[in-house]
């Protein structure tokens, strides 16, 4: 497996305030995973060589959920921006030279191979910074691309500072970037607050860079739905749906036979071997294997349930081992 020489950075620092929630945004779930696992999948695939996550005050519940020894969590006491979010990783990664993939912990629908063709743009186009982009039919709420020539980047305005011109651009920012951490760490540090929302804009550094280095560049991917952000129950009821469509194409493109697929919810990390038939109006979720030439439904939850060859379950809730 290919290891990847960088550092991650995840930012789940963020508040629920419009999931209107007690609990920690990236702790909500999608198809049957917390939304901030998609992330951490999506970076360790990489293998790279050190992994850390941004979380604000009283997120202690997203470290104790996670709990890996090979992640460091670094704490952002005060929510004052993504560039702010950024700087506090700086005493880990000043002095070495090495390129920094940053992206959000709220975008779980982006695929891995996605990650891995920007790494491989990143290199093949020698860049001080590459930002993961694409166009969106409503891009409200999204930084806009501004562009200089080609796949160069002048600079990413926030919604809320753009002009009416600005606004009408379509290509956006997706929040996944990979920078050249040295240079990261200088244009952090000339960064102001100086914005309607009174922040550190992680995005400000990219004119900076631009200005004095040159080398932004642009990916912009087709499937603007890959870098969907949940914020609202909304937004995560249509990641859902989105993500739910690809686990099912997976299935049958597996050998699975499902005889009405919008009748029928699988979670992420079920297993399903050929040849087995699902009929309407099933769940299947956790962990659960289903063997060979199975039968599931109609009417049938199996939760973290393995199936024995051939088995056949009707009308049932089956809740089995876990593994």
């Amino acid at each position: 497996m290919e290891r990847y020489p960088l550092a991650c950075i995840i930012l789940a620092g963020g508040k629920s305030k419009r999931m209107k929630s007690k609990k920690s945004k990236v702790l909500h779930k999608l198809c049957g995973k917390p939304i901030i696992s998609y992330s951490i999948k999506a970076c360790k695939s990489l293998i790279p060589d050190e992994l850390y996550i941004v979380i604000g005050q009283n997120s202690e519940d997203i470290k104790n959920f996670i709990n890996d020894d090979n992640i460091v969590f670094v704490y952002q006491n005060e929510p004052l921006g993504t560039g702010h979010a950024v700087m506090q990783v700086i005493p880990y990664i000043k002095n070495k030279d090495m390129d920094v993939l940053i992206m959000p912990a709220d975008v779980p629908l982006i695929r891995i191979e996605t990650i891995k063709e920007l790494y491989k743009f990143h290199k093949e186009n020698d860049a001080i910074v590459s930002i993961l982009t694409t166009e969106i039919p409503d891009p409200t709420g999204y930084g806009r691309i501004i562009r200089s020539s080609g796949n160069r980047v002048l600079m990413i305005v926030e919604e809320a500072d753009a002009f009416p011109e600005e606004k009408q651009i379509k290509e956006i920012n997706s929040g996944i970037y990979i920078f050249e951490s040295n240079i990261l760490i200088e244009a952090l540090s000339e960064i102001k607050p100086d914005n309607k929302q009174g922040e550190y804009y992680l995005t400000d550094v990219i004119a900076i860079i631009q200005r004095k280095y040159g080398g932004v560049y642009a990916y912009k991917i087709n499937d603007w739905k890959e870098i969907i952000g949940i914020n609202t129950r909304e937004q995560l009821s249509q990641a859902h749906s989105i993500l739910q469509e690809r686990i099912i194409k997976k299935h049958l493109e597996n050998g699975v036979s499902i005889l009405f697929p919008n009748l029928v919810y699988i979670e992420e990390d079920v297993i399903i071997e050929n040849d087995v038939v699902i009929y309407p109006f099933v769940s299947i979720l956790g962990n659960s294997y289903i063997s060979e030439n199975c039968e599931i439904g109609p009417n049938v939850v199996l939760e973290n349930y393995k199936t024995k060859k051939g088995e056949i379950i009707r009308n049932a809730y089956l809740k089995g081992w876990v593994f």
